[in-house]
């Protein structure tokens, strides 16, 4: 099946001048290229927001950990639990 599908392709090829698909493929390269530079923009970019947002979401569980403190000073059960909690995130 291999051979068939190369030998398909190298009829379609042997149709079409040598130019006509060394430009193709030129343009195909620089198309792979653009879409590889933007995958990496990307890439960074969704990085530095996952970056913010954790640094958000441990600056919010902070300060909810705080005022539940301050709320519930006189059960050291829930302190426990919270601390607990705390200590996994």
């Amino acid at each position: 099946q291999y051979q068939e599908e190369i030998q398909e392709l190298n009829e379609v090829a042997r149709h079409r001048p040598r130019s006509t698909l060394v430009m193709g493929i030129q343009q195909e390269n620089r198309q792979i290229r653009e879409l590889q530079q933007e995958n990496k923009e990307l890439r960074t970019s969704l990085e530095e927001h996952q970056s913010a947002l954790e640094l958000i979401m441990s600056k919010y569980r902070e300060q909810m950990f705080r005022l539940l403190m301050a709320s519930k000073k006189d059960d050291p059960n829930i302190i426990m639990k919270l601390k607990e909690q705390h200590s996994k995130v």
